[in-house]
């Protein structure tokens, strides 16, 4: 028989944060611990709970981190989300090397919420400066939209439709990538959910209020 060998006594070591891991802990466990105030140039008072997911947006894609905003629908996603593109704004302009070659956020959405999206980001954040890539938006006759001509803006609005389309804009880098009924691509080999899945940016959002 084998040798019974007497169990060898472990030495544990603690692992203590430093104060800057200790800090995204924190405002990890706890997102409006290090929050603030709402973004300057939001037309609107922020319900407690707005500010809460405003919070945890703003951490979240400050990291790097992809979100999903599930509130229920009619409890003000959609003013959330543009409070965070004014901080993303704001938070580049205080950055040179990112200030001057600022990329814009791309906003995906059923083609019926696009009239919706204007008059939402119009009320709330008329400082952000927007273009809609869909025919409907489009002069008649005028050149498509490309990667040139979103150059300087904050916002870039389409549709899951159109998304497959404009092969320009699996290409470029986006800042946020943000899906508005982010339950449309939840069947992974539509046309449409392959065109979102390739798309490129430093943080990408999903926002929506049904259950998947």
């Amino acid at each position: 028989e084998g040798l019974v060998l007497e169990e060898s006594v472990r030495a544990w070591t603690g692992l203590v944060p430093g104060k800057g891991l200790e800090a995204v802990l924190r405002e990890l466990r706890s997102p409006e611990s290090g929050a603030g105030k709402a973004p300057a140039g939001l037309a609107a008072q922020l319900r407690p709970y707005q500010l809460a997911g405003y919070f945890w947006l703003r951490f979240a894609t400050r990291l790097g981190l992809g979100a999903c905003l599930a509130d229920d629908m009619g409890l003000g996603k959609t003013v959330q989300v543009i409070a965070l593109l004014l901080d993303r704004k704001i938070q580049d302009k205080k950055q040179p090397a990112i200030a001057k070659n600022r990329r814009p956020s791309l906003l995906v959405v059923p083609a019926s919420l696009i009239a919706n999206w204007k008059a939402e980001l119009a009320r709330f954040a008329p400082g952000l400066s927007l273009v809609v890539a869909h025919p409907s938006e489009q002069a008649q006759g005028g050149a498509p939209l490309g990667a040139k001509g979103v150059a300087g803006l904050d916002l870039v609005i389409t549709t899951y439709g159109m998304l497959p389309r404009l092969s320009w804009m699996a290409k470029y880098s986006w800042d946020l990538v943000i899906l508005d009924e982010a339950q449309a691509i939840r069947n992974s080999g539509t046309v449409q959910a392959r065109a979102v899945k390739v798309l490129s940016a430093r943080s990408r959002v999903a926002m929506t209020g049904t259950p998947v």
